[in-house]
């Protein structure tokens, strides 16, 4: 009896030992069949991580791949129609669900999602220390928060300066408008590539410009360190490069001992520098 059951015991794990076998080899065929694509690195991270209740902030012409265990709302500034006029070069746009500021996601209660999307976004946010906090805002406890941004060694923003983490503090504690204007300048010197006698008025330009423009360069390297220095409440799941982008998935980790999150921004503005001090 004992031997009956370790041959048939013996029997099915071979036969499913080779179907899987045979499955990754497929899967391995088709991943290495080609370069790294951040499309598929974009399907592969969103259908490990993300299940539930969420919004994409800002996903315009494309949306993020969703598994079917994750429901989105889509997050816009503006309305599709006001999309449609600030970005004509492109023939669709996701229309969103819920119109508000992704920075600040006002009408969303604490504690009220599972994972917020927010691709390409940051780098238009003045105030990304603000956004970052209210994106953890709006997490229920290990929820997950899906990044991904412009590698800048790879894009047109290849030659302008990497944002500085005091340049962000700065930012966060007396306000964007410190800094508005040389973002500007710098788009018309460095993007745009005007002569210097017209940088003024180029910026001037962009300053009117409904489109959300460039304020921030990072690189995966030095977003990582943003967010070590501000010893948010998080784990980190994944941090990849591919192609033009890279990828941050964090989870809200409560647990975490943190620093930035014990107070609402607003108040802690007034108090002093050490609470950057990396950990």
């Amino acid at each position: 009896m004992r031997q009956a059951i370790l041959a048939k015991l013996r029997d099915w794990t071979g036969r499913w030992g080779v179907a899987r076998r045979a499955r990754l080899k497929l899967r391995d065929w088709i991943a290495r069949s080609g370069p790294p694509r951040w499309e598929a690195t974009r399907d592969d991270l969103a259908f490990r991580y993300l299940r539930g209740d969420g919004v994409e902030i800002g996903a315009l012409y494309n949306p993020l791949r969703v598994p079917s265990a994750a429901r989105v709302r889509y997050v816009d500034h503006a309305g599709l129609d006001e999309l449609q006029k600030i970005y004509p070069e492109h023939d669709w746009v996701m229309a969103p669900d819920v119109i508000d500021e992704g920075e600040r996601l006002g009408k969303f209660a604490d504690e009220s999602l599972d994972f917020v999307i927010a691709n390409h976004m940051l780098e238009h946010v003045e105030d990304p220390i603000e956004a970052l906090h209210n994106f953890l805002r709006v997490l229920r406890p290990g929820g997950i928060l899906f990044l991904t941004l412009p590698d800048a060694r790879h894009t047109f923003d290849g030659r302008r300066t990497r944002t500085t983490i005091e340049h962000l503090l700065r930012d966060h504690d007396e306000g964007p408008q410190v800094s508005r204007r040389e973002h500007y300048e710098d788009i018309a010197r460095i993007i745009d590539c005007v002569p210097e006698e017209q940088v003024a008025e180029r910026a001037d330009e962009i300053a009117a410009d409904p489109a959300r423009h460039h304020f921030h360069v990072w690189e995966l390297e030095t977003f990582l360190d943003l967010i070590f220095v501000l010893r948010l409440p998080v784990d980190v799941e994944a941090a990849q490069v591919t192609e033009l982008e890279f990828a941050v998935i964090l989870r809200k980790n409560p647990d975490k001992p943190s620093d930035t999150i014990t107070a609402p921004w607003p108040a802690r503005r007034s108090t002093s520098s050490p609470r950057h001090t990396p950990p």
